[in-house]
């Protein structure tokens, strides 16, 4: 067994307009935003732009190097868009660069904050399970198994408490079934971290709260869950328990750490998962689907 796929994070078309600004030629200092944030976020500075055409760029980079590359499928970890209120606009913009996709390459979606609302509620879900499908499933690709999960539903379940009990029932019936099928590798994509420096640690804007992510940490390690990749961060980050590797991908989009926007190669092979990240301006010199060991 050996094959690879592609995986990214936060297109959020409609993200640069919101957070774009004057800057003064040649500028570098960074810009504080809130959104909610207690201490805020610091930005990189943009020019200012009331459009889509930065993300549109970006994310027209990540399909055409699928369409050149070819990986099984790939899978976009969620905050496709930016407006979770109206995001028709963003939406068929998404869908009109997506569409150039190859037909022979599935994309898998995963539902993020900016996709279901940072509360989620039936509305929102429904919302969102018209525009791509389910939020929570599962998939096989050759021997392995792949966990869809909706974390903005377990970051914050307030509104909807039987969406956050029944997606703890299927992670459980899902993983079980997996790993009695003989699965070699389980590995799961979600849009929040579940925690990024130990698991222990507090809450925060990042990652899940403690009280929901013990269970499904206890879950990954008792059926033997290798990865979870993410997003949400809009940077670059791995943390590690025991044989469970947190993978966050920086944004296709808009970056808010010291990471360009660009995509993750992984590579699946019967005893290893390697995995690599480039950024879009290296796409088409640099990029490879056979990963060095």
């Amino acid at each position: 067994m050996e094959f690879s796929f592609m995986q990214l994070a936060d297109p959020q078309l409609g993200m640069y307009s919101v957070l774009s600004g004057p800057v003064n030629p040649g500028a570098d200092e960074r810009r504080t935003i809130y959104w909610g944030k207690p201490n805020g976020l610091r930005v990189k500075p943009v020019n200012k732009t009331d459009g889509m055409e930065f993300e549109i760029e970006n994310y027209s980079k990540v399909i055409t190097a699928a369409n050149l590359l070819k990986p099984k499928f790939l899978v976009t970890c969620g905050d496709m868009t930016n407006n979770q209120d109206d995001p028709s606009n963003e939406y068929n913009e998404l869908m009109r660069c997506t569409d150039n996709l190859a037909n022979d390459i599935p994309m898998y979606w995963v539902p993020g904050n900016h996709d279901v609302r940072g509360t989620p509620t039936l509305e929102s879900l429904a919302r969102y399970r018209k525009m791509y499908g389910d939020d929570v499933y599962s998939f096989d690709y050759d021997s392995c198994h792949f966990l869809v999960m909706n974390s903005t539903v377990c970051k914050d379940p307030s509104m909807v408490p039987d969406e956050w009990e029944k997606q703890l029932e299927f992670v459980q019936n899902d993983l079980h079934e997996a790993r009695q099928q003989g699965s070699r590798h389980i590995i799961v994509f979600a849009h929040h971290p579940p925690f990024i420096i130990f698991v222990e640690e507090g809450n925060n804007w990042i990652v899940l709260p403690p009280e929901r992510r013990q269970p499904l940490i206890e879950l990954f390690l008792q059926y033997g869950v290798s990865h979870v990749f993410t997003g949400h961060w809009h940077r670059n980050h791995h943390a590690y328990y025991r044989d469970l590797e947190i993978v966050v991908t920086s944004a296709v989009g808009y970056p808010l750490g010291p990471d360009p926007s660009g995509l993750r190669i992984v590579q699946v092979t019967d005893n290893d998962i390697r995995h690599k990240f480039y950024a879009l301006d290296d796409l088409q010199n640099k990029i490879e689907l056979d990963i060095p060991g």
